[in-house]
């Protein structure tokens, strides 16, 4: 009695590996429809029963090598909640956001409920509600420059980026008023209402002259922020930078993420 009841639970077992692999498939399709690049699911039901009653201890998305112009993920808050996620997991290497390139990017949000009936009828997630968590954004000086570069043209024609520990510099040639001329901005990359990313305590000279305080900071108002989260980006909601660590060559955004409802 004991072997026949193991051989069922196996049988069970397989079965369930089987429909977890089939779900997984047809949401990385799914997230590959929406932005490209490579990406794989993982799911980890939450007990033998899990995937059929909606509980998953994490779903993981893996992407890589894509482009954004907006929000990958968004609610559908009239939608039930009858699946749970307790850790809704992203990991995310060479993403491009309307030009800002990150090395790589972790998100880690938990309590994210979705429509478990669709889910099992159509192998289709969608979520109707949120947590708030965690997430690093690695970007490199060269990809910071390029974004610089992007941003600010025509008005800036050549920028290079050094981040190191301690003070951020930032300089190239500028288009002003008075002509084509370099300049070079030295400070901090800091926060700013969670939502911008400034030079902060910045320091600028143009043409080896320092400039008087009202030039200083016409040309401070210019460049900051930086990185305007919803302007720039188009993240309009999801996302706050609570702290920028500098290192050399790279800086790390740490802050709060969740995932925003759907834009009509």
């Amino acid at each position: 009695m004991r072997r026949e009841w193991l051989a069922l639970f196996a049988i069970v077992l397989t079965l369930g590996r089987g429909a977890i692999r089939e779900v997984e498939k047809s949401a990385a399709r799914e997230i590959r429809q929406r932005i490209g690049g490579e990406c794989r699911v993982k799911l980890e039901p939450d007990g033998v029963d899990g995937l059929a009653q909606g509980r998953l201890k994490t779903l993981t998305v893996d992407a890589r090598d894509f482009t954004l112009n907006g929000l990958p993920f968004t609610l559908e808050p009239e939608r039930p909640r009858s699946g749970r996620i307790k850790q809704f997991i992203m990991h995310m290497t060479n993403a491009n956001l309307r030009g800002l390139r990150a090395e790589r990017a972790v998100a880690i949000i938990p309590e994210v409920y979705y429509d478990k009936s669709l889910a099992i009828r159509k192998r289709i997630f969608r979520l109707s509600a949120t947590g708030v968590g965690a997430c690093e954004i690695v970007v490199s000086e060269t990809d910071l420059a390029a974004y610089i570069l992007r941003k600010y043209a025509p008005y800036i024609r050549e920028v290079a980026v050094q981040i190191t520990a301690e003070q951020t510099t930032v300089q190239g040639v500028a288009a002003l008023f008075v002509g084509e001329v370099r300049f070079k901005a030295v400070g901090k990359l800091a926060p700013r209402d969670g939502r911008h990313l400034e030079l902060a305590e910045v320091h600028i000279e143009i043409e080896g002259a320092n400039l008087p305080p009202e030039s200083a900071n016409l040309l401070r108002q210019f460049l900051n922020p930086i990185i305007d989260l919803e302007r720039d980006l188009g993240l309009y909601d999801g996302l706050a930078i609570d702290e920028v660590i500098s290192e050399l060559g790279k800086m790390r955004a740490l802050g709060r993420v969740w995932i925003p409802e759907k834009r009509e």
